[in-house]
């Protein structure tokens, strides 16, 4: 069997990242746009009041939202609930590397969120983190 099919077999929680940035749902993308800028993230978990995942933001929504803020300014004081990616695919820890693939090009998304039993998020898969996983010696 070949290292990368190997590779696939393992848990995503082996290769994400534990260190996240939740967004809350009700806060207004100005504050999105600084969090933003603050991370080099692709895109960013939005968690409801109790922590749950609710959606997805990501770099290209903000991109959408500063085009329409050159008509519409006030566009920045809309909360991100108005702008994510709803009703996303999430990954739970044990779910396989090979499942994150086929997410991954599924959901057209860069990063993506992995959530627990009570789908509160516990880390992040991006597709840098696949890519070292399935070919470390591409990276």
């Amino acid at each position: 069997m070949s290292h990368s099919a190997v590779g696939l077999a393992v848990p995503v929680e082996s290769v994400m990242t534990r260190r996240i940035v939740q967004i809350m749902e009700r806060i207004p993308m100005s504050e999105v746009r600084n969090i933003a800028a603050k991370y080099d993230y692709n895109g960013f978990p939005v968690v409801g009041r109790e922590g749950r995942l609710v959606g997805m933001i990501t770099k290209g929504d903000l991109l959408r939202v500063a085009c329409a803020a050159l008509d519409d300014p006030q566009v920045w004081q809309q909360p991100v609930s108005r702008f994510m990616a709803h009703g996303v695919l999430a990954l739970r820890p044990m779910d396989s590397l090979r499942s994150a693939v086929q997410y991954m090009t599924e959901s057209n998304l860069r990063s993506l969120p992995v959530i627990d039993a009570e789908s509160r998020v516990v880390g992040m898969v991006s597709r840098n983190d696949l890519m070292a996983a399935i070919a470390p010696e591409a990276v």
